[in-house]
């Protein structure tokens, strides 16, 4: 979706949940379908569907994002012609010249995206949950945000009957347009989904997709495919190639507009749902993804006791890939990526730390929001429609709405599925089978994807921010390095940064990557 300054007017009509509000006053957009008939408040459309909608207010244009804020929407602060836009790259491609925003390049290194509202384009933001931006006749944008409807969201008296209704009235309500395609891991969120999809539609036939998340796991493949076999659902087993990892790596960078490198390993899934639709002519079926699931259901960020402040935690919760940056980036790079990364999470963080769910809700903001959601909202949502579940409004309100006690340790997922399938709720995950550190060799090991991991961190004007111990080393180093959590996120980052660089360029002209240093 996209609009210009000029005529508000919506572009790119033939996307998945574009509609036009009956009463004329707006559109609204949402990557699934949406109802064939709308009518405002946007607010209300952004609650119930997640949607971005696009209103006037006398001579002023109102974008109005989404609640959970997983759904991207750009907006250009500086730019000329197309202001707004679900995807970064047309208000990129509208400026003759761009300039880095190095906070943002800091936190896409440090923390793996973009945080607050930032792009990696200096003037170009994405909007923040249940933000919205004033466009007036001029094109100057005014940025405001009301207050945030999840942060009420806790009360205490939830039940889990409450939950479990929420989760399948959102997964039933996947079907409304068509089929529906499960992603299938061998962890808790996909198997809760894909275990209510098959109670919602037990006559229809189904194809999940499960891939290697390349991180080790050797059991993810076989236990999905088990929890498909319990299921009697058919099963695609998408393993990539070491060969194709470059490619891969280069249509992810370019999906999500180089503003994460979490999750590479989704574009073969994208390939296979392109390639079935083309070949069999069939209808674009709507993706079923587990984002949001360990926070709002799993307790995955819920705090630990330690000595630092609860603050501190946070941020070390968030930022764990800094632990190990020495050993990727030279001395002055490690402080400034720090350092920049910790001032954002702390202004984003410091008004949580008192809420009853504030860990979820910090780790929503820093993590899933900017990052994470550009697997299903960036890549997937090239392939059709997508849907998660775990992010709709009525089951986020009905999680939080229980004693955060009864999220810890995954327990949710067990009692859920208790209901819905007793065999899933007591069928390991792959994660509880596979010992650490993982025996499973990673393809992003191998010579192939090393040498592509190299080539471009070595590029110019990545190269200066690389410690000169591991621009000296070979491949094997490289290899080791990829082999481990911390490193291998940070050369993964820069790898996406070196990306970005080269695809623009033009606009960018004699850039150097010292603005990140000052």
């Amino acid at each position: 979706m996209t609009t210009e300054c000029v005529d508000k007017s919506l572009l790119g009509g033939d996307g998945p949940g574009m509609r036009t509000w009956v009463d004329g006053r707006g559109a609204s957009w949402a990557p699934r379908e949406l109802p064939a008939r709308l009518s405002g408040p946007a607010s209300e459309l952004a609650r119930r569907h997640d949607a971005v909608s696009l209103t006037r207010r006398g001579p002023r244009t109102v974008v109005h994002g989404g609640i959970s804020g997983a759904v991207p929407v750009h907006v250009d602060l500086a730019g000329q012609g197309v202001r707004v836009s679900t995807r970064l790259d047309p208000l990129v491609r509208d400026r003759t010249t761009i300039a880095p925003d190095w906070d943002g390049v800091a936190h896409l290194l440090g923390v793996g995206a973009p945080l607050g509202g930032r792009t990696t384009v200096r003037g170009i933001r994405r909007l923040q949950p249940w933000e919205t931006a004033e466009i007036d006749p001029t094109g100057e944008v005014r940025l405001a945000q009301q207050r945030w409807p999840w942060l009420d969201a806790h009360d205490g008296r939830g039940t889990l009957d409450q939950l479990a209704e929420a989760l399948a009235a959102a997964v039933t309500e996947a079907f409304d347009h068509g089929p529906v395609a499960p992603l299938l891991s061998g962890g808790w969120d996909s198997r809760l989904l894909t275990a209510l999809a098959v109670r919602a539609r037990p006559d229809e036939p189904m194809l999940a997709r499960t891939t290697s998340s390349d991180t080790g796991t050797v059991l993810e493949e076989l236990v999905a495919a088990r929890v498909a076999e319990h299921l009697a659902i058919d099963h695609r087993v998408l393993m990539p190639r070491r060969d194709q990892f470059g490619a891969d790596l280069t249509d992810f960078a370019e999906a999500v507009a180089h503003q994460t490198s979490f999750h590479v390993w989704l574009v073969p899934v994208l390939r296979d749902l392109n390639v079935l639709r083309d070949l069999k002519g069939q209808d674009r079926a709507t993706v079923l993804d587990g984002l949001g699931g360990g926070l709002v259901v799993g307790g995955t960020f819920s705090d630990r006791p330690g000595p630092r402040s609860l603050l501190e935690r946070r941020i070390e919760v968030l930022t764990p890939y800094l632990r190990s940056a020495g050993t990727v980036l030279r001395p002055e790079a490690v402080a400034a990526v720090a350092a920049r990364s910790r001032s954002a999470i702390e202004e984003g963080a410091g008004p949580l730390l008192d809420h009853p769910y504030g860990a979820a809700l910090t780790a929503h903001l820093h993590r899933t929001v900017p990052g994470i959601s550009l697997a299903p909202y960036g890549v997937l949502s090239l392939a059709g429609p997508v849907a998660t579940p775990f992010l709709d409004d009525r089951v986020v309100r009905a999680a939080f709405a229980l004693d955060p006690q009864e999220h810890r340790d995954g327990q949710l997922y067990r009692r859920l599925l208790q209901r819905i399938d007793p065999t899933l709720a007591t069928d390991a995950t792959a994660e509880q089978l596979t010992p650490w550190p993982r025996p499973h060799p990673r393809r992003i090991t191998s010579p192939e994807a090393t040498r592509v991991i190299r080539e471009l961190v070595l590029a110019e004007p990545i190269r200066p921010l690389v410690s000169d111990e591991l621009a000296a080393a070979g491949p094997r180093h490289w290899s080791r390095l990829l082999a481990t959590r911390g490193p291998q996120h940070l050369l993964r980052g820069l790898a996406v940064l070196s990306l970005w660089f080269e695809r623009h360029r033009s606009r960018l002209g004699g850039i150097d990557a010292g603005g990140l240093l000052r």
